[in-house]
């Protein structure tokens, strides 16, 4: 899996300072980042320390941000890093901020869909990065409810459309990565225990919705048989008849160059839908982030850590065109 090294600040810094001078969409009728920062003061609040941090990326379909990097890039969380980097660059002077809470937006590229929204298809995947639920010594603080209420209405702002309908939605859980060898009885219970106590609030809320239909399909990522059975036979011990089994499975072929043949199997039995992605499994590990803060907000870099990355796209139905294409990233007091 191509990842952002988290492991030496100067390599991250290196690739945002080429991104910065790099990119061909002008946000303020300029020659570059240099133009539009030479002269220009920090922000009174730059050294705030926000307890909550919202930022909204522009439309990467328009920024530039998605042409400009190579097809090794776009299978990584680079993509991400650029379109957070070009954000904070171009709109921290225009930002929101109320008391101790701050929401940094491109308002350059964000706004209501045109046209009737039967047009179009809403793919979204959240990427919770707060906990780590599955795993030996794994923590077992289950995954907020609060932060997926958050992050669906925070795309509801993003795209202009209340209570959205998302035609597909991707649970990616922190750290989960893709195994094709079975888990021995040890990692089975474990695995169990981190979706009962960690995941299965989160997947009740999910589940709700999918019965509602504010979901189409309900899926999760980097999941083997063996995981999908257990998700699936512990939400309908816990849930009963409320229970929704994953419909999308996510992987990422980098991982596994050829997918196992039980997982195809079942995957047909349940028709659970096989997908394939270039995520990277940690796509905003929190010192990364505070490298991204730091030039802007550097006592926020310090206090905050990423909660979720919510990663959104928009297709034209009938054309098979992504339209829009943006990230939602949300940060809380560490």
């Amino acid at each position: 899996m191509t990842a952002l090294s988290t492991g030496s600040d100067a390599s991250v810094a290196s690739h945002l300072n080429g991104n910065a001078t790099s990119n061909g969409y002008d946000h303020a009728n300029g020659s570059g980042a240099e133009a539009v920062l030479a002269g220009a003061a920090p922000p009174s609040f730059a050294k705030v320390p926000f307890s909550q941090l919202t930022l909204y990326t522009g439309n990467t379909m328009r920024t530039g941000t998605t042409g400009q990097l190579n097809t090794s890039f776009k299978k990584s969380n680079q993509e991400l890093i650029s379109a957070v980097q070009d954000t904070l660059l171009y709109s921290l002077n225009t930002a929101r901020v109320k008391g101790d809470t701050i929401t940094i937006t491109d308002e350059t590229s964000l706004g209501p869909l045109e046209g009737d929204r039967s047009l179009y298809e809403v793919t979204v995947k959240m990427f919770h990065l707060a906990s780590c639920p599955t795993g030996a010594g794994a923590k077992t603080t289950p995954l907020s409810f609060e932060q997926l209420d958050a992050a669906i209405a925070d795309l509801e702002s993003a795209l202009g459309i209340p209570e959205i309908k998302l035609d597909h939605f991707i649970l990616a859980l922190p750290n989960q990565t893709f195994d094709e060898n079975e888990m021995d009885e040890s990692e089975v219970v474990a695995f169990t225990e981190g979706i009962k106590t960690a995941v299965l609030p989160l997947w009740q809320r999910l589940s709700v919705l999918r019965r509602a239909g504010r979901i189409g399909r309900l899926g999760v990522a980097e999941f083997s048989k063996q995981q999908l059975e257990i998700l699936k036979e512990v939400a309908i011990q816990v849930l009963g008849d409320d229970a929704v089994g994953p419909e999308i499975n996510q992987v990422n072929l980098q991982d596994c160059c050829v997918l196992p043949r039980d997982l195809i199997s079942y995957a047909k039995e349940q028709r659970i839908e096989l997908l394939t992605h270039g995520d990277s499994t940690n796509i905003l590990p929190k010192e990364t982030f505070a490298t991204l803060l730091q030039p802007y907000l550097p006592v926020a870099a310090k206090s905050l850590a990423p909660s979720f990355v919510l990663k959104y796209s928009v297709f034209i139905t009938n054309r098979g065109l992504v339209t829009k294409k943006g990230y939602i990233v949300k940060a809380l007091s560490a």
